[in-house]
């Protein structure tokens, strides 16, 4: 198996591994390791089945379930109907899916959020539609001594309709019910490699405990940080292509395509998070607490 780094400081090519067959033990580890290496890992040709794409993800974890199906692991992002026709591009799934075309990491919805993800063409258009990844561990790296020592420590709340009511779409209250706000830590430890990260996407909203607008714009100097040219790399879709990523180090986010015109279908598999991001009873206690200070 041969690793390629092809971004600046994140994002690599992986090759001379089929994942149509079975694969052994020491290359589900070096793939492992190549991921926490890289961030984000393109293994081209590799036409799977959902079958296939299933057993290889549930390696290295258990898996989250589709939002749309909750007996079935595998989510197919998808504007084809199943009769095959286009989905309308107004419809209330649309604009629920085109929030995926904001940054964001995969699950901050949930207190423990998504581990690994996989994404694996099916269909893509001849123009449009691409990938984004941006790198949250160069972003951290790069702040002064100084500026980390002020974020560090800090928490952010994380609502899910904030990036859904940006495109359009408005959760119902039985969603609302189900994803409600919840805290992260803005600065996010790796619990394998140590390593630190902003933790910031389009879910943010504003810092605990601070005043509201004070909150809003630290949130958009970090988001509009961590999105700079300089820690983005960007992938053209090929049917076939399997892309894994680490969701504890780099944000996402999908491109705009004519979906009126041509079909994109991407099927996706997620691993779990190994615990909260905020383990600390003590910060949960205190988040509660500026809550209902905030609500008074």
């Amino acid at each position: 198996m041969k690793v390629e780094r092809l971004g600046t400081t994140f994002f690599a090519k992986v090759t001379d591994v089929d994942l149509t067959r079975p694969i052994n033990e020491a290359a589900y580890d070096a793939i492992n390791e190549a991921l926490l290496a890289h961030g984000v890992l393109w293994l081209p040709d590799q036409p799977i089945t959902d079958e296939q794409q299933d057993a290889f993800s549930t390696h290295y974890g258990p898996l989250e379930e589709s939002f749309y199906n909750p007996e079935d692991n595998v989510a197919r992002l998808s504007n084809v109907n199943p009769d095959g026709t286009l989905r309308d591009p107004d419809s209330s799934q649309s604009t629920f899916l085109r929030a995926n075309q904001l940054w964001h990491s995969d699950s901050t919805l949930f207190q423990t959020p998504a581990r690994i993800s996989f994404l694996s063409a099916r269909k893509v258009p001849p123009v449009g539609g691409e990938t984004e990844w941006a790198d949250l561990e160069a972003a951290w790296n790069d702040l002064p001594e100084a500026r980390k020592q002020e974020l560090d420590g800090l928490i952010i709340e994380h609502d899910f309709q904030n990036s859904r009511r940006k495109m359009g779409h408005t959760l119902s209250d039985t969603d609302r019910e189900r994803w409600p706000p919840l805290p992260h830590p803005l600065v996010r430890v790796h619990e394998e490699t140590g390593r630190k990260a902003l933790y910031i996407g389009s879910q943010a909203t504003h810092v605990i405990g601070w005043p509201t607008e004070k909150g809003e714009a630290l949130v958009k100097e970090l988001y509009d940080h961590v999105s700079q040219d300089k820690y983005v790399h960007t992938h053209t879709w090929t049917v076939g292509d399997l892309l894994i990523w680490d969701n504890r180090r780099v944000n996402h986010r999908g491109r705009p395509w004519d979906e009126a015109k041509y079909a994109r279908a991407l099927h996706r598999t997620t691993v779990r998070g190994r615990g909260p991001t905020m383990e600390n009873g003590q910060a949960v206690n205190e988040y509660e607490r500026l809550r209902r200070q905030k609500a008074a």
